[in-house]
C-alpha cells in the first residue's frame, strides 16, 4: 500500500484514515480481511482518501465483503489531475426551471434555474469544459437515474440501505457525471476509476 500511494498522501495519514474508517463503521471489522485490503489498495492506487468528509472514496461493507466505491468528489479530483479540464460540474433541474437540451450534430444545453425550485429534481446533467476549448455534457431524467441505480447498485437490488437512500442527489450527480466523462480525455488512473 505504501508503494501504491501517490506523493500527496503520506502512508501515516492513509493509515490513520483507514483506522478511523474501521472505528467509525464496525461492520468493516467483520469483513473478509483480503477484501478490506483490496479496497484499501484500490483507494491507494488512485490516491483517494476513503471514508473522509472529502467524499473522494468509500469502503463499504456488503455482507462480509468490503468494497471500494469512488465518490463524486473523487471523480472530479481524478479528472482535474489530468490537467485537461477547465471546469466540471453536475446540476439538478427542477420542475419550474427553464430547461432545454438537444442531441445530434449540434448539441445544445440551456438551463435557467428558478429562484424557488419546486418538487424533486426531474433531470440531472453534467458538463465538462476542456482547457483546449472542447466540451461535452450528458443529461439523464430522474427515471433514467433510478433505472441505473436499480440495475447497477447491489444495495438497491437487495433492499439494503445505501447512499442512494441517504443522499440521492449526490449519487444522481455522480451517475450523470460518469456518463458525461465516458468520452472525455482520461489518464490511466481516471479511466480505471470510471
Amino acid at each position: 500500500i505504501k508503494r501504491a500511494l501517490p506523493q500527496q498522501i503520506s502512508f501515516e495519514r492513509f493509515s490513520r484514515i483507514c483506522m478511523t474508517a474501521v472505528r467509525q463503521n464496525p461492520k468493516l471489522q467483520q469483513c473478509n480481511p483480503m477484501s478490506f485490503l483490496g479496497a484499501l489498495m484500490q483507494s491507494a492506487q488512485l490516491g483517494l482518501e476513503p471514508n473522509t468528509p472529502l467524499g473522494q472514496a468509500y469502503i463499504i461493507p456488503y455482507g462480509n465483503e468490503a468494497t471500494f466505491q469512488i465518490g463524486y468528489q473523487g471523480l472530479l479530483d481524478l479528472a482535474y489531475r489530468t490537467n485537461q479540464y477547465k471546469s466540471i460540474y453536475a446540476v439538478a433541474v427542477y420542475e419550474n426551471d427553464h430547461f432545454e437540451y438537444e442531441e445530434g450534430l449540434f448539441r445544445k444545453l440551456e438551463h435557467k434555474p428558478s429562484m424557488k425550485p419546486e418538487g424533486a429534481p426531474i433531470y440531472y446533467y453534467a458538463v465538462y469544459h476542456l482547457i483546449n476549448g472542447g466540451y461535452g455534457f450528458a443529461v439523464m431524467s430522474r427515471d433514467e437515474i433510478i433505472n441505473h441505480r436499480n440495475k447497477y447498485s447491489a444495495a438497491a437490488k437487495s433492499g439494503r440501505s445505501s447512499p442512494w437512500d441517504t443522499d440521492f442527489d449526490s449519487m444522481a450527480k455522480k451517475t450523470v457525471l460518469k456518463q458525461a466523462l465516458k468520452y472525455a480525455p482520461k489518464s490511466v488512473e481516471f479511466g480505471l476509476a470510471l
